[in-house]
Order: C-alpha cells, then sequence, then structure tokens
C-alpha cells in the first residue's frame, strides 16, 4: 500500500512524462498537427559574380552617348550600395592552347558595368542566358532594355525605333507594346529622324529640346525650317514661337481657294451632288475647265462610271 503522499508524487512525474512527450498544457494545436500548405518555390535565375574584365560589350549596342557626370554619380552609388540590378550576360567558349577559355558578352546593363569600372569593383553580378546566343536576339533584348529606360537622347529613341522597325519587321503598334508606351509616341519619334542632319545631331547633344525638334517638323520646307532653327539656337524662339511660324508658314504655303463664279455656283452644285465629289468650275477670258475631286482609285471609278452611263 501506497499512502496519500506517494501517490501524488506519482502523479506528478507522470503529469511532466505526459507535458513532455504529448504537449499537454499547450492546448489541442499541440495535439492535432496542423494542416500545413506546401509552398512551390519559384524558379529563379541565378545570380553569379563575375569577372568584371572578363565581360566583354555587346558589338550591336544601340546607345553610344553616355553621360560622363551621371556614371560617376551611379558609380559613387554602386561604392556605397552595390550593384542591385544585375547585369544580364551570355557566355561565350572559346578553345585556345591553354585550354577553354571563357568570357561573358553583355546584353543588357552597359551602363552599370561602366560605373562599376569606374567603382573599381573587381566582380559584378549578372544572369548567364545561354539561350541569347543568337546576336538578333541580343541586338533587340538591348535595344528594348534601352528604350525603357528614360535617359536616352530623342535620336537615339527614334534610332532603337527605327531599328526594331527595319530589322525586327515589327510594326509600331507591337514595338510600343514591347517597351509599355503608346503607338503615338513611337510614331512621334521616329519622325525625328526625317529632319537634316545637323539638326538631329544639335538635338542629340542636347542644344535644342525634342519639343523643338517636334515643331521643326511642322515646316515643309527646308529653307525655312534652317531659318527657324539658327533663331532656337540663338535663344530667340521658344516653342510655342516655333509652333506659331510653323502654322502661320503651312497657311501661307496652302494653295488659296478657286473663286466661284456666281454664274456657275448652282451648277457647280448639282454636279458635285450627281457625281458625289468635289467639282470646281475655273472660267476665263479664253475658256474655263472643270475640276473634278477624288481620294482614290476607287471613288475615280464610280466618278467615271456616273459620267459614261
Amino acid at each position: 500500500m501506497i499512502n496519500s503522499s506517494q501517490r501524488y508524487t506519482l502523479y506528478a512525474i507522470r503529469y511532466t512524462l505526459l507535458k513532455k512527450f504529448f504537449g499537454l498544457g499547450r492546448g489541442l494545436e499541440s495535439l492535432i498537427p496542423a494542416k500545413t500548405t506546401k509552398v512551390v518555390p519559384k524558379i529563379q535565375d541565378n545570380v553569379f559574380y563575375i569577372e568584371i574584365n572578363k565581360i566583354k560589350p555587346n558589338p550591336n549596342q544601340p546607345r553610344r552617348d553616355f553621360d560622363k557626370d551621371g556614371l560617376k554619380e551611379l558609380a559613387a552609388s554602386i561604392k556605397k550600395y552595390g550593384i542591385l540590378q544585375p547585369l544580364l550576360v551570355s557566355k561565350i567558349e572559346t578553345e585556345t592552347d591553354k585550354g577553354l577559355n571563357v568570357e561573358y558578352e553583355l546584353i543588357a546593363g552597359e551602363r552599370r558595368l561602366r560605373a562599376a569600372k569606374i567603382a573599381g569593383l573587381p566582380h559584378v553580378p549578372a544572369i548567364i542566358k545561354d539561350n541569347f546566343d543568337e546576336s538578333r536576339l541580343k541586338l533587340e533584348v538591348s535595344l528594348v532594355e534601352n528604350l525603357q529606360r528614360e535617359d536616352l537622347n530623342p535620336v537615339e529613341e527614334a534610332e532603337a525605333y527605327n531599328r526594331l522597325a527595319s530589322e525586327f519587321n515589327l510594326t509600331q503598334k507591337e514595338i510600343a507594346a514591347k517597351v509599355a508606351k503608346s503607338r503615338e509616341v513611337v510614331a512621334n519619334a521616329v519622325r525625328i529622324l526625317t529632319l537634316p542632319v545637323d539638326i538631329k545631331e544639335a538635338l542629340r547633344a542636347g542644344k535644342i529640346a525634342r519639343t523643338h525638334a517636334r515643331a521643326l517638323l511642322a515646316f515643309k520646307d527646308e529653307i525655312k525650317q534652317r531659318e527657324v532653327f539658327k533663331q532656337i539656337l540663338a535663344g530667340n524662339f521658344a516653342v510655342r514661337e516655333v509652333e506659331s511660324a510653323a502654322k502661320e508658314h503651312r497657311v501661307a504655303q496652302e494653295p488659296a481657294a478657286p473663286v466661284i463664279n456666281p454664274r456657275f455656283q448652282e451648277l457647280q452644285q448639282n454636279l458635285s451632288k450627281n457625281l458625289g465629289a468635289a467639282v470646281f468650275i475655273k472660267s476665263g477670258a479664253s475658256g474655263g475647265s472643270i475640276v473634278i475631286k477624288f481620294a482614290n482609285l476607287e471613288e475615280l471609278n464610280t466618278i467615271a462610271k456616273t459620267i459614261l452611263d
């Protein structure tokens, strides 16, 4: 027989063991395992640290102008915080007398690479894309990557759009979708390439603004265009003044509306109604002429059929 004191001691030992092995005292969650949701990790690109002198620039890099002060600022930021966005490269392996030589060709991130060199970094983080082995694909990625930046000058931007259109047979709508901009933005940018070379170089160098260049496009007469361009360089024309001058020039160049002889006004209206096209009757001392306007061959065929029938 055990006494009450011994029985209390046994109960205490039993309670301790139950608490240790079954989590007694921690609620039902300790006895009934909670349902767990299995998280499938996302497949991500691996980042490698590559020797900076093993990375070669992309020969098809569409960008040529890099602001020196901007690169110095980026280099200072890299020294302090490191490169926050890895470069994109492709691996190039070549057989040599000494064995396999491995280098990397830059696909995207030349500005970061240049700033890293200024900062004196021996290695840079990069993602290796082995499927970027075709030069055309590399070029397309470089063009799109540059166009998504905000610090391209207008001529570089226009040339990049033009290359995407001419070398990859992309429409302006398809280009706009790739760079997340509207088709109108792409169309207006490409028009800059129709400017004379010296005006484009002034735009590239920042001597005139993008808005000035767009206003100059309104001049169809190149002589007048250059005249206004010189005034802009001299600081005599603001953008609104260029636009106003372009509008006045365009109105002056438009042919004057034909003067309608009151004698033929009713006849002209009847002909226009019957033919379904604009008709103008011109008369003079030695005779006159009837001018019938049409927009396309289909309209011309309709007019001719109406007259002949």
